[in-house]
């Protein structure tokens, strides 16, 4: 029998609080939505929202997240954590320009520490460090009057250029810490018609209204405008003006307008914009994989890990982007950029 345990830990210092053992949790962890795992314990657990968590299963470090509600019922308490990355919802001002010269990486690491690494002793993260595993250039963000949300900046840089920001913290040294990189290029195999998939489904919404065209305007001055087109590929793609090679048919366009801003190129305006439409089309199926726990398939996948799946004759290239342990009975693995239900299901298997 497994035995899970909750240890809880200071926001401010990471000086360790409490422990307690606890039932059977639900875990989630998903890169593009603020996700929820809850646990149970006996009693009263000195805990309060804010404070850092982890959960281990038979000793072994197995999720961190951020203390966002406890309630006690009777001789119970209830503990919701969110996942470590929420400590990132938060406002900056910052230069987006900076990005013309400055890879994701810099510029991100530059905007962390100055946001938590700063004087507000009550925003500060203890131990901070910042790796950088990569180093990607030649970017674009979408800018509201020079406010971001950190937390919005992560999924998209995950979504459009393929950065992960992985935090962590090690107790021991009392230290968080924030990793960047690229996805990792290694494409793994996975056959969801054999006997320990006990079900998937599938979504596909490249429906009609997936576009892969642009057409984009001045906005304060409409002769100039600017078309990009969607050339896909196994796992990635290109986006440019060629209209003669590699184009996805039927055709589907979207038109948009941009707003410059002081200084700012039209060009340069342009083609973030298509890139936020277009390269979020990569992986617009949504499926879902439920594997037994037991399982020889399980490994320890990381999130932005690309895979192929295998249904029959058929293989979809996606990447994963959610982990759901249920009961830890089953793993729930969800894959590509979609989070609703936007087409029919195309096939679903129970039972097994």
């Amino acid at each position: 029998m497994k035995r899970y345990r909750i240890e809880v830990f200071d926001r401010n210092t990471l000086a360790f609080k409490c422990f307690a053992e606890a039932t059977t949790p639900d875990i989630y962890i998903d890169v593009l939505v603020s996700s929820e795992s809850t646990l149970t314990c006996k009693g009263a657990i000195d805990c309060k929202r804010g404070d850092f968590a982890q959960v281990r299963i038979d000793g072994k470090i197995y999720y961190q997240g951020i203390v966002s509600d406890v309630s006690l019922s009777g001789n119970t308490s209830e503990i919701t954590l969110h996942q470590l990355i929420d400590v990132l919802n938060t406002q900056v001002f910052a230069d987006v320009s900076l990005l013309n010269s400055q890879s994701i990486e810099t510029w991100m690491t530059n905007l962390l520490r100055k946001t938590f690494g700063g004087s507000d002793t009550y925003e500060r993260l203890p131990g901070l460090t910042i790796t950088a595993g990569s180093s990607t250039s030649g970017t674009h963000a979408a800018s509201d009057n020079g406010i971001y949300n950190l937390y919005e900046l992560a999924v998209y840089f995950f979504k459009i250029y393929g950065v992960i920001t992985a935090i962590s913290f090690d107790f021991n040294s009392r230290a968080v810490q924030i990793q960047m990189r690229q996805v990792s290029s290694t494409v793994l195999h996975l056959d969801m018609t054999v006997s320990d998939v006990s079900e998937y489904e599938i979504e596909n919404s490249q429906s009609a209204d997936t576009p892969n065209k642009v057409v984009i305007r001045n906005q304060d001055n409409t002769a100039q405008e600017a078309t990009y087109y969607w050339h896909p590929a196994d796992f990635s793609g290109t986006i440019d003006t060629d209209a003669t090679s590699n184009r996805v048919v039927p055709v589907i366009t979207q038109c948009e307008t941009v707003q410059l801003e002081e200084g700012q190129n039209f060009a340069a305006a342009a083609y973030a914009r298509a890139e936020e439409i277009l390269y979020a089309t990569r992986y617009d199926d949504l499926i879902r994989v439920s594997i037994k726990a037991e399982s020889k398939l399980i490994n320890e996948w990381e999130i932005g890990q690309l895979f192929t799946l295998h249904d029959g004759d058929t293989a979809y290239n996606t990447i994963l982007t959610g982990i759901h342990t249920i009961n830890m009975l089953y793993i729930e693995l969800t894959f590509g950029y979609v989070r609703k239900r936007l087409t029919q299901i195309l096939k679903m298997r129970r039972g097994k």
